[in-house]
């Protein structure tokens, strides 16, 4: 029997009456792209899907399966550059170029600063590293975050910052800290302050006990194990040659140093996560002073010893590696890789990423 105004029943989102947990429960499931698109549909799934423990329901799902952060730029031109995606990264992998925030009015390619639960920090100032933005690529949102607090003069210059990002699992924020060097007019050894942003807070704070910390090798980033950011630096104002590890705790916003093994001294050293622990690849000098250099990789992990203490543990030695291998430090199995001819003179570099709705405005 037809309706007396011919027009057939529309059967609106709110008729769907499932129950709240089974459509959160679908929901968490679906990917990022999806999410977004489904905001402008319902005011209820709008509301659902922007309420803290959806996001953190989708981000426990989105975890297991991290995708690959690809930033690739011409190390002699500073030209051909991008930023993409990998999806699958071990599978049949799907890779997208994603679109940069501010990039028409960016001076320099951005930097990434690191990437945690899909928020992704980026360096975007010409110097000094005194101008971020937070980016989610998945929702597209992205935030210029306030200037930081510590900055350069005319009497006195920055020489060298090392940054990092990271997430404080103890008060539910993310962490963009950022250790600033000033060289000494004199024989002194160089000025260090630090300072911390706050994603929950949206504000700069400076580390009050940062004074004494060691000079941070390079302009390194900073990297997450279990907590903390960590950092490669020189006790300059005891022993000249010592590398030590800075490690700030991010839920205490402490400082401390850790020692390194003492092969490290002449050689060139990485820190890493493995598996939960801090861990360090040792390699070679390019140029080592009176020709004293290593000629072989290691791995060493940091691990908790019977008497409460932890200690440096070397997991593998490696003579002769070539350039460019694969380690398995499980099975303690290595393939070398050829590095392909159009390569050479581009540098990549890789970052875990995973799709997420975390917001980059932390007040909200």
């Amino acid at each position: 029997m037809k309706s007396g105004s011919g027009r057939r029943p529309r059967i609106m989102a709110s008729s769907l009456s499932f129950p709240q947990d089974t459509l959160t429960d679908i929901l968490s499931r679906l990917p990022v792209k999806s999410l977004t698109r489904f905001k402008s549909v319902s005011k209820n799934w709008a509301h659902l899907t922007s309420n803290p423990a959806f996001v953190a329901a989708h981000l426990r799902r989105s975890s297991p399966d991290p995708s690959l952060l690809i930033r690739r730029y011409n190390t002699q031109s500073g030209g051909d550059f991008g930023i993409w995606i990998i999806t699958n990264p071990t599978r049949n992998y799907r890779c997208q170029l994603l679109a940069i925030p501010f990039e028409e009015l960016l001076t320099r390619f951005p930097k990434v600063v690191g990437s945690v639960n899909g928020l992704v920090c980026l360096d975007v100032s010409p110097c000094y590293a005194s101008d971020f933005v937070l980016w989610n690529p998945g929702p597209k949102q992205f935030k210029r975050l306030v200037f930081p607090l510590i900055a350069s003069t005319k009497t006195n210059p920055i020489w060298l910052v090392s940054l990092g990002f990271g997430f404080d699992s103890f008060n539910n924020d993310y962490k963009l800290v950022r250790i600033v060097s000033f060289k000494s007019n004199d024989s002194s050894p160089p000025v260090v302050r630090a300072e911390v942003y706050s994603w929950r807070n949206d504000v700069w704070k400076e580390i009050e006990e940062s004074s004494d910390l060691p000079l941070i090798c390079g302009a390194q980033d900073g990297v997450v194990v279990n907590g903390s950011l960590n950092w490669v630096a020189l006790e300059l104002q005891r022993l000249a040659d010592r590398k030590v590890v800075v490690s700030f705790d991010m839920g205490t916003e402490v400082f401390k140093t850790i020692a390194l093994p003492a092969v490290t001294r002449l050689a060139n050293v990485k820190l890493m996560s493995y598996m939960g622990l801090l861990a360090i690849a040792v390699y070679p000098l390019v140029f080592a002073p009176n020709g004293n250099n290593m000629n072989r990789f290691e791995f060493w992990v940091l691990n908790d010893c019977d008497d409460g203490l932890k200690r440096w543990f070397r997991m593998v030695s490696i003579e002769n590696f070539s350039n460019l291998f694969l380690f398995d430090p499980v099975n303690e199995v290595t393939k070398g890789l050829p590095v392909p001819v159009d390569c050479v003179d581009f540098c990549i570099e890789g970052y875990s990423y995973v799709q997420s709705l975390v917001s980059v405005n932390g007040r909200s």
